[in-house]
C-alpha cells in the first residue's frame, strides 16, 4: 500500500499536478486529455495475464496507433497459447522501448571532444574520443543501460501495484517520473495511479475501452479491433454464463458483433480447442474434486509437477472452474489450488448464485470481484494451504448460513489424547484398582509389551473384562457423545473404568479400528488367563 501512495505522488508531481479545470473533469474525460497531448505511450497489464488483459492492451493499441501514436504493448511473461489467434499478438513486446540500448557516459569536464570515430572488424566495435587537449582517462568513462522514455503508462486491468507486470520492478523510475493511469473494473482497486477509471459495473477492462472510442472522437472499431474487444469480454464472463453478465454486457458485445467482431473464431479457441496435455491437467483437477455439503463448498487442487508437465497456464485452470461451475448443483463456492511453482500456491474462488467470496480472498490479501478472485500463498506447501484456505472458507460460509463454527480437529489445542496413550492409561488403573493382583502371562500388543494381572477369585469381579465392557460402550457411544452439548452430563457405572471412559469419548472416530482391536487382545488374554486358573 506505501508502494502505492508513494507511486500515486510521483506521478502527481510528474505532471505538475491538477489544475482546478482539470479536477473537475470526470477519469475518462481527464485520460483522453492526457492521450491528446502524449506522442508515446506504455501500455502493460498485471502478471499471468488472460484474454481480457491481452485483447484489451492489443486494442487499445490499435486505436491508439489510428490516432498516430506510439504505442507499446508489453508483457514479459508467456502469453497462453489458447490467446495466438488475436489479431496483432505479434506486436506484444517483452522490454520497454530504449531498455536494450547501451550508454557511455563520459566526464568531459576538464576537456572537449574533437572527433568520435568507431572501428569494427566485424566481432568487436571499437568507439574512438579524440579530445582537443589533454587526455580522457578510463576511469572516467560509464557504462549504463538506456532509459526509456513515454509521454504516459496506462495500465489496464490491474488492481494494485504488486500486481503489475515485473517490468515495473526493473523500471520502477520510469513510472515515478511518468503519469500513470489506471483502467480497471475490479472492486479492490487501489486507485494507484495519476489518473484512475475504476468502473466496478463493468465485467471487463474490455467492456470499459468500448466507451474510450466515443470519448476520443472515433468512428466504430473495425473488425480486428472489435474482436479483440468481445475476446476480452468473453474470457471474463466465461462467453456469458457468469452471474456478472449485465444488459449493459450484453448491448456492448452486441455492438462489437455488429462491428464485425468473430465471435466464433473467439469461441473455437478459448473453448474447442485443448491439447492431450491441458486434458489430462483437467482430469487430473476433476478427479481431485471434493465437497463440503454443510458449508457448500467444493474444491480440488493440482500439483506442481501435473500443472508444470502440462505447460499449463492459469488461464486454463481457471476454464477448469467453469466446468466445476456448471456442473455442480448445491454449491455456492468453488476453489481451486494451483501449485504454479514448487511451494508457491495460486488460489482461484468463485461465487455461485450471488455468493461474495471477495471477503475471503481479502483475509490472505488477495483482490478480483466480488464473485471472482485470486491470491497467492508463497513457501506454502500444498496440502498446508488446502487445510489453512478451506478453514477460513468455512468459518465464512459458517456465518453467512448462520451457523456454529467448528474448529477443525487438526487445529485445536485439547487435541485427544492417541490410543495408545488412553489405554495405557487403563491399565495404570486396572493395576490401582485391583490390590490383590497376580501376574498372568506377557502378551503384545502394538509392539509393546503388555503386562496382563487380574485377581485369583475370577468370580468376585473380573477387572479386565469391566475395563473392556466400559472401553467398549465408549467406543460404541463416540459418535453420539460428539453430537451432545459439553454441558450434558454423562451417567456411568461407578465400578467401570469412568476417567478412561471419558478420554475416550473424544477418540476421533477414525481411530475405533484400534480400539476393536485391543478388545481382541485382551479377550484372547481373558479366555488364556480363565485357562490357566482351570488348569492351576
Amino acid at each position: 500500500m506505501l508502494v502505492s501512495y508513494i507511486l500515486i505522488y510521483y506521478s502527481f508531481k510528474a505532471v505538475g499536478g491538477k489544475d482546478k479545470k482539470q479536477m473537475e473533469l470526470l477519469p475518462k474525460q481527464q485520460i483522453v486529455e492526457l492521450i491528446k497531448k502524449s506522442e508515446s505511450i506504455l501500455l502493460i497489464s498485471h502478471t499471468k495475464p488472460g484474454g481480457d488483459s491481452v485483447g484489451s492492451l492489443l486494442a487499445l493499441q490499435r486505436l491508439l496507433q489510428g490516432l498516430g501514436k506510439k504505442a507499446s504493448v508489453v508483457i514479459s511473461e508467456t502469453i497462453p497459447s489458447s490467446l495466438s489467434f488475436l489479431p496483432n499478438i505479434s506486436d506484444i513486446q517483452k522490454a520497454v522501448d530504449g531498455s536494450n540500448d547501451l550508454v557511455l557516459k563520459v566526464n568531459i569536464e576538464n576537456t572537449n571532444i574533437e572527433k568520435i570515430s568507431t572501428n569494427t572488424d566485424g566481432k568487436t566495435l571499437d568507439i574512438i574520443l579524440t579530445p582537443q587537449n589533454g587526455k580522457i582517462e578510463a576511469e572516467s568513462v560509464k557504462v549504463e543501460s538506456g532509459k526509456p522514455k513515454y509521454d504516459a503508462i496506462i495500465v489496464l486491468d490491474t488492481p494494485d501495484v504488486d500486481k503489475i507486470d515485473k517490468i515495473y520492478d526493473e523500471h520502477t523510475e520510469l513510472f515515478f517520473e511518468t503519469p500513470v493511469v489506471n483502467i480497471d473494473h475490479h472492486a479492490g482497486n487501489e486507485y494507484f495511479g495519476t489518473i484512475n477509471w475504476v468502473d466496478l459495473t463493468a465485467t471487463s477492462t474490455a467492456e470499459i475501452l468500448v466507451a474510450m472510442f466515443e470519448a476520443l472522437g472515433t468512428s466504430k472499431p473495425d473488425e480486428d479491433t472489435a474482436t479483440l474487444l468481445l475476446a476480452g469480454i468473453t474470457a471474463d464472463t466465461a462467453s456469458f454464463k457468469n452471474i456478472n453478465t449485465t444488459p449493459k454486457t450484453l448491448t456492448v458485445a452486441a455492438q462489437l458483433l455488429a462491428a464485425g467482431a468473430r465471435q466464433q473464431e473467439i469461441i473455437q479457441n478459448f473453448y474447442k480447442m485443448k491439447n492431450l496435455k491441458t486434458l489430462k491437467l483437467w482430469g487430473k483437477i476433476l478427479s481431485n474434486v471434493q465437497k463440503d455439503t454443510e458449508h457448500r463448498v467444493i474444491w480440488s487442487k493440482v500439483g506442481h509437477d501435473d500443472f508444470g508437465g502440462a505447460n499449463a497456464t492459469i488461464e486454463e485452470a481457471k476454464e477448469v472452474m467453469d466446468e466445476m461451475l456448471a456442473n455442480t448443483p448445491n454449491a455456492d463456492v468453488v476453489c481451486l489450488m494451483v501449485e504454479t511453482e514448487k511451494n508457491t500456491i495460486t488460489v482461484l474462488l468463485k461465487g455461485i448464485k450471488g455468493t461474495d467470496v471477495l471477503e475471503i480472498a481479502e483475509i490472505f490479501g488477495g483482490s478480483g470481484h466480488a464473485m471472482a478472485t485470486v491470491f497467492e500463498l508463497k513457501n506454502t506447501q500444498l496440502a498446508g494451504a488446502e487445510e489453512k484456505v478451506l478453514a477460513e472458507i468455512k468459518k465464512v460460509r459458517a456465518k453467512k448460513l448462520g451457523r456454529p463454527v467448528r474448529q477443525e480437529e487438526a487445529k485445536s489445542e485439547e487435541r485427544p489424547k492417541k490410543v495408545e496413550e488412553v489405554l495405557q492409561e487403563g491399565k495404570e488403573e486396572v493395576k490401582q484398582e485391583t490390590p490383590e493382583k497376580k501376574a498372568i502371562s506377557m502378551e503384545s500388543f502394538n509392539g509393546k509389551a503388555v503386562e496382563v494381572e487380574a485377581k485369583k477369585e475370577e468370580d468376585s469381579g473380573d477387572v479386565i473384562s469391566k475395563a473392556i465392557e466400559s472401553l467398549e460402550a465408549a467406543g460404541e457411544n463416540i459418535e453420539a457423545e460428539r453430537e451432545e452439548p459439553k454441558e450434558k452430563v454423562i451417567q456411568k457405572d461407578p465400578k467401570s473404568l469412568t476417567h478412561v471412559s471419558e478420554i475416550l469419548k473424544k477418540f476421533d472416530p477414525t481411530e475405533k479400528q484400534k480400539l476393536e482391536e485391543f478388545k481382541k487382545k485382551n479377550e484372547e488374554a481373558r479366555e488364556n488367563l480363565k485357562k490357566d486358573n482351570g488348569e492351576k
